[in-house]
C-alpha cells in the first residue's frame, strides 16, 4: 500500500495544484505549542538567559524554512507566558507561579519581528485546566488561578477544567485577558483555541439553561451554547479593534464543522458547539486556522475540507491547519500544501513546531522564496503606504573579501488605523524587479530598520536590481521605489519614469462595476496595462503591443471580479507605473 500512496495523491490532486508558482501573498504558520514543551523548549536547568537563546533559535529556523507567521502560545492552561496582572506564570519555565527572569512572549515578539515575521498570539479561552496542570495547581494553590480565584465559573470535566460559556462575567474576564496581551505588546493577531465548549457540553448547562431569563430566545439548548461561545467571539473582536484597529482577529476552529459527508468525527457546530462560519459572516474573525488534520485518501478527507472551508469563508482568508504530527500526512504534507493553494486557501498553518522540523525538506521544496502573510483586504479603508523616499544602494567590500550591497531608504508613513509593520525587499537580476512576482521577493524588513544589506561571496556576474515597498499591518503594499543596481552604486537605475510616463488613479475608486484608466507615455515602444489581484496573478490585460506617445484612456470592466485590493501595473520598457484600487460589492 505505501508504494501505491505517491500515486494515489498524485491522482487526487487536482492538476493545477501540481508544479504551481507559489505565491507572494501566502501566510505560512506554525503553532508554538509551548504547553507541550514543543521543540524541546524550555529545556528543565536552563538559565533565563539560555531559554531566551533557545526560543530564538526555534523562531530563526522556522523563518529559514520560509514560514513568516509565529503562532505563540502565550495563554495554554489559565496561565500566562508573559509577566501577566491577571494569570499566574506558566509553570514551564521555571515551575507554577514562578518569574523566569525574562519575558517569553516579548522575546518571541522582539525576535519574529527582526525577522520579518508576523506573531500570532494564541490564547486557549474556555479551557483552563487538564489533568497533569490541575495536579500542578492543587499542590501550588496559586491563588491568581481561574479555578481558585472565581471557582463558581469553572466546571470540571473528565479531568480538564472549563470556565462556563454561560457566564457573562467569566466572558469579560476573559475578555480582559485578551486586551492585556494586545495592549501589552506589538503582536499581529490574537489567535484563540478552545473557543467552544468539551464535547457534548457542560454538565451543569441543563440547570444553567433552565435558570437563564433569555433560555425561551432560543429552540434548543444547543443554540443557546453556542450563542455563549458567539458572545465572547463577538466582545472580543470589538474589544481589539478599539485598543488597536490594526490587531487581527483569529480562530483554530475543530476542522469538521458539520456532518455533511457521513464521515465519524468529532463536529464543531453540533458536538462543541462552535458555530464559528458564523463569526467570519458577521465580521467577528479575520481569519480561521481550522484544523484539517487528516490526509488526502481517507476520509475526513483534507481536500474534501479544504475546498469546503474556503467555499464557506464569507470572503476571509482561510489558512489550512496541517497534522505534521501524524506520520500519513506528513508523508505528503507537500501535496496537502499545493492541495491548499488549489482550493484557494490564503495559507497554511502546522501543528506543530516540533513536527514541522521533521518535515523540512517537503515544505522547504513548497517553499523556494518568501511570501507576504496574505492580505486582510476586508479591512482595507485607507490609502496604502507612501513609498519609501529616498531609496539608494551602496557597494561594499567587506575585510573579509567578498562584495555586499547595502539598501538605504527613509521609513514610509502609514495610517493610525493601519500603520506600517515592514519593507519588502524585490530583487531580479540583469533588469529591475516586478514587485507582483513572487519569484522576486528577497526579504521582509522590520519596521525599525529602514535598511538591508546583502552579502555575497563575489560580485555577481549580472547587475542586480533592487526595490522596496512599505507593507501595513493589514497587508497593504505600497508603490515600490524605482530601482537601484549592484552595478555601479549608489546610483539610481534610469527606470525611474520621465515626467511624461504617467498612470493616473482609477477613476472612480472604490470601483463598483466599471473604471476609467488614464495613461500618458512621451516615447514609442511596447507597452503593458495589467491588473493583478492580492495574490500576484494577473486578472486583465487592459493594453498591451506598440504605442506612440500620447495619451491614453482604457475602460475597466470589473463587473465579474470579487470585492478586494487589486494592482494596476503600467510598463513601458524597463519604466513603471503601480497603482492600487478596490473593488466593492
Amino acid at each position: 500500500m505505501m508504494r501505491l500512496l505517491p500515486l494515489v495523491l498524485a491522482l487526487l490532486t487536482p492538476v493545477a495544484a501540481r508544479g504551481q508558482t507559489p505565491p507572494l501573498f501566502e501566510t505560512r504558520g506554525v503553532w508554538f505549542a509551548t504547553v507541550l514543551r514543543d521543540g524541546g523548549w524550555p529545556a528543565d536547568g536552563d538559565d533565563a538567559e539560555a531559554q531566551e537563546a533557545a526560543l530564538r533559535l526555534r523562531i530563526g529556523q522556522a523563518h529559514a524554512l520560509g514560514l513568516n507567521t509565529f503562532v505563540f502560545q502565550a495563554v495554554a492552561r489559565g496561565d500566562a507566558l508573559y509577566p501577566s496582572t491577571r494569570l499566574p506564570w506558566s509553570p514551564l519555565p521555571r515551575g507554577a507561579g514562578e518569574d523566569p527572569g525574562y519575558d517569553p512572549l516579548a522575546v518571541a515578539v522582539d525576535e519574529a519581528h527582526r525577522l520579518g515575521m508576523e506573531v500570532h498570539a494564541w490564547i486557549n479561552v474556555f479551557r483552563v485546566g487538564d489533568t497533569s496542570t490541575l495536579a500542578r495547581f492543587e499542590n501550588v494553590r496559586d491563588p491568581a488561578h481561574v479555578a481558585f480565584a472565581q471557582p463558581d465559573w469553572v466546571a470540571q470535566e473528565e479531568g480538564n477544567l472549563w470556565i462556563d460559556p454561560s457566564n457573562e462575567d467569566a466572558r469579560a474576564w476573559l475578555v480582559d485577558n485578551v486586551l492585556e496581551v494586545v495592549l501589552g505588546y506589538d503582536v499581529d493577531a490574537v489567535h484563540f483555541d478552545f473557543i467552544r465548549y468539551p464535547q457534548g457540553g457542560l454538565s451543569r448547562d441543563g440547570e444553567t439553561f433552565q435558570a437563564d431569563p433569555n433560555n425561551a430566545d432560543f429552540a434548543t439548548i444547543d443554540d443557546w451554547r453556542r450563542h455563549n461561545v458567539t458572545q465572547f467571539a463577538r466582545a472580543a473582536h470589538r474589544a481589539v479593534l478599539d485598543a488597536k484597529p490594526w490587531v487581527k482577529v483569529g480562530a483554530t476552529p475543530i476542522g469538521n464543522y458539520r456532518d455533511t459527508n457521513g464521515w465519524p468525527a468529532l463536529f464543531g457546530f453540533s458536538d462543541v458547539f462552535q458555530e464559528s462560519r458564523r463569526w467570519l459572516q458577521e465580521g467577528l474573525h479575520d481569519y480561521l486556522a481550522p484544523q484539517i488534520y487528516w490526509n488526502i485518501p481517507d476520509p475526513p478527507r483534507f481536500d474534501v475540507l479544504a475546498r469546503e472551508w474556503v467555499r464557506e469563508a464569507a470572503g476571509r482568508p482561510i489558512f489550512t491547519g496541517i497534522a505534521a504530527y501524524k506520520a500519513d500526512v506528513q508523508a505528503e504534507i507537500d501535496v496537502e500544501i499545493d492541495t491548499a493553494r488549489a482550493a484557494g486557501a490564503a495559507g497554511q498553518v502546522f501543528f506543530r513546531f516540533e513536527h514541522l522540523l521533521q518535515a523540512a525538506s517537503r515544505i522547504a521544496a513548497r517553499y523556494p522564496h518568501p511570501a507576504l502573510p496574505a492580505p486582510m483586504t476586508h479591512r482595507f479603508e485607507a490609502a496604502p503606504p507612501a513609498t519609501p523616499a529616498d531609496f539608494a544602494a551602496q557597494r561594499g567590500e567587506p575585510e573579509t573579501g567578498g562584495f555586499s550591497i547595502t539598501l538605504t531608504w527613509t521609513p514610509a508613513d502609514g495610517t493610525p488605523a493601519d500603520p506600517v509593520r515592514g519593507y519588502a525587499v524585490f530583487r531580479r537580476a540583469g533588469t529591475p524587479p516586478d514587485p507582483a512576482r513572487a519569484e522576486d521577493l528577497l526579504a521582509v524588513v522590520d519596521r525599525r530598520q529602514a535598511s538591508f544589506t546583502q552579502a555575497f561571496d563575489a560580485p555577481p556576474a549580472d547587475p542586480l536590481y533592487y526595490r522596496v515597498a512599505a507593507l501595513s499591518r493589514l497587508g497593504m503594499v505600497s508603490p515600490a521605489t524605482a530601482a537601484v543596481s549592484t552595478a555601479q552604486a549608489p546610483v539610481a537605475v534610469d527606470d525611474a519614469p520621465p515626467p511624461a510616463f504617467r498612470l493616473d488613479a482609477v477613476y472612480p475608486d472604490p470601483v463598483r462595476d466599471e473604471a476609467t484608466v488614464t495613461f500618458e507615455i512621451d516615447r514609442s515602444g511596447d507597452v503593458a496595462l495589467v491588473v493583478y489581484d492580492v495574490l500576484g496573478r494577473s486578472v486583465a490585460v487592459l493594453a498591451r503591443g506598440h504605442q506612440a506617445p500620447g495619451r491614453y484612456r482604457v475602460r475597466l470592466d470589473a463587473a465579474a471580479w470579487p470585492a478586494g485590493a487589486y494592482w494596476l501595473a503600467l510598463r513601458a520598457g524597463a519604466a513603471q507605473r503601480v497603482r492600487s484600487f478596490l473593488v466593492v460589492r
